[in-house]
Parts: C-alpha cells; structure tokens; sequence
C-alpha cells in the first residue's frame, strides 16, 4: 500500500503543480526551456504511475475492503467507461463537438472513470487510486476553467464538424472494445 501512495503523490503530485503553484511552474519552464521541463515531468510521472501500478497490483491479492458493490455495478463501469474513452480522444482529434462544449475533454472523462470505478471497486487500495484520481480531477477541471477566464487571450472557437466528432466517437468505440471485452469475461455469470 505504501507504493501506491507514494506512486499517487508522485504522480498527481506533477500533474497538480499548474492547480497550486502555476507561477513557479512557468518560472521552472522559462528557467529550465520546455523541452527539459517536459523531459522532468515525463520522468516523474512515468515513475508514479509505476509505482501506482505495481503498487496497486501487490495490494489485489489481500485487498482490505471497505464495502462490497453489487456485482451488477461492473456493467455500469463497463458503459460509462465507453464514455470515458470518447471523452479521452475528444481530447486530442480536433473540432469535435465534445471539445467545443467541454473544453476540457480528458479532465471530465478522468472524472467519469474515477466515479465509475468508485462504484464497482470497495477496497481501500481502489478507493486510495479512484478516490485520488476523482480529487485531482475535480480540482484540476476548476483551475483550467478558472486559468481561462483569467486569461487574457480569448479561447479560439472550435468549429466542430459531424466528421470529426463521428471520428472522436469511433476511435473512442474503437479504444474502448477490448477493456469492455476483458471486463464482460470477468463479469459474465
């Protein structure tokens, strides 16, 4: 459990430096050039994210559990992770309708994810790495949101095109297919 902390501090601890200290931040990229601050942050993350994993992987095998889903609760996270995921490559394949709307795209699948795993999953470890990325995400959904309004440069109109978003929606459809086909085999009765 102490590896999945300590990957969960590393790791959305990097990527909550714009929420808390976004001067600092764009001081240490002007300091350091963006390719080497880019460079540190992947690092950091790559380290964190693997520290979750194993960490999170040693905690399966005797999991201390907090409350018990009902087994019907997998399906929901299954669906809603096809949202998650169309949400995710709304965030990189331009003028999508998602991106128009949301802005921020990846920030509110992270959010959908985060809850969807929270219903399905009652043990601590879960709990810890949902529950951590849910915060972080809510939080960092606020200051995006907060950082624009602020921001002196009017956001540039996406023209979202029926082409683009059928393209967002399939390559999500596409990622999605076999996280869904894995999670059916498990839950199947």
């Amino acid at each position: 459990m102490t590896l999945l902390i300590c990957g969960l501090i590393l790791f959305l601890g990097i990527h909550s430096v714009s929420i808390f200290a976004n001067d600092w931040r764009n001081a240490q990229v002007k300091k350091l050039g963006a390719i080497t601050w880019k460079i540190f942050y992947s690092v950091i993350s790559i380290v964190g994210l693997a520290q979750i994993t194993v960490g999170y992987l040693e905690a399966r095998p005797q999991p201390i559990t907090i409350w018990s889903p009902p087994p019907w609760a997998w399906l929901i996270t299954v669906y809603f992770s096809l949202v998650t995921m169309i949400l995710l490559a709304a965030a990189y394949i331009p003028n999508n309708v998602f991106k128009a709307k949301l802005k921020d795209p990846m920030l509110v699948g992270v959010i959908v994810w985060s809850l969807c795993h929270l219903t399905t999953i009652g043990s601590l470890a879960g709990i810890l790495l949902f529950g951590g990325f849910l915060i972080w995400g809510v939080l960092d959904l606020i200051s995006c949101r907060k950082r624009r309004a602020e921001s002196a440069l009017p956001d540039s109109p996406i023209k979202p095109t029926g082409m683009m978003t059928f393209a967002t929606v399939a390559v999500g459809f596409i990622a999605w297919a076999p996280f869904a086909h894995i999670a059916y085999g498990i839950v199947r009765p």
